[in-house]
Order: structure tokens, then C-alpha cells, then sequence
């Protein structure tokens, strides 16, 4: 699902541009300021996270595989005593 950054900035544009119309005719007294902000926020907060999900990396995979990598696990060659390891002498 691609997402549409131009329409995020111009649906900000336009709640920008009703919060200073209506600040000049209305305090901002948590009435009306409140949910435009949210909005404002919103909408970047999903541009941010449409962002990250769209990264790429130097090799040209996106960024997010990796971040779901499993760390490979290293076989210890050497057994050691369970005494060694309470005393941190090994």
C-alpha cells in the first residue's frame, strides 16, 4: 500500500491554514485549538512512520527486513563448569 505524502501535506496545509483563520477570530482556549492539533500530529506521525517503512538501505533492500533478523546463535566450543561461571573465572 503506497502512501500518499503529497494529500498528507496538503490535508496539513489546510489545517494550518483553518487554525490561523480561526485564531484570529477565536482564543485558543482548548475549545476548537485542541483538535486541530491532533490532527496536524496525526498526519505526521503517519507520514514519519510511512517513511521509515519506505527506507532503503545501501544494498537496496528495505531497511525494515533487517530490522527483523534473527541474531545467529554461536556454539560455545569449550564446556565450562557451572562452578567457573558463579565465580567468573573462566
Amino acid at each position: 500500500m503506497k502512501y500518499h505524502f503529497k494529500a498528507a501535506e496538503r490535508r496539513i496545509a489546510e489545517l494550518k491554514l483553518i487554525y490561523k483563520q480561526m485564531k484570529d477570530k477565536h482564543l485558543e482556549d482548548g475549545t476548537w485549538d485542541w483538535w486541530i492539533m491532533a490532527q496536524i500530529e496525526e498526519i505526521e506521525r503517519e507520514m514519519e512512520e510511512a517513511k521509515r517503512k519506505m527506507a532503503v538501505g545501501q544494498d537496496g533492500h528495505s531497511v525494515q527486513t533487517f530490522s527483523n533478523a534473527i541474531a545467529p546463535i554461536i556454539p560455545a566450543w569449550q564446556s565450562v563448569s557451572k562452578e567457573v561461571v558463579q565465580n567468573g573465572s573462566f
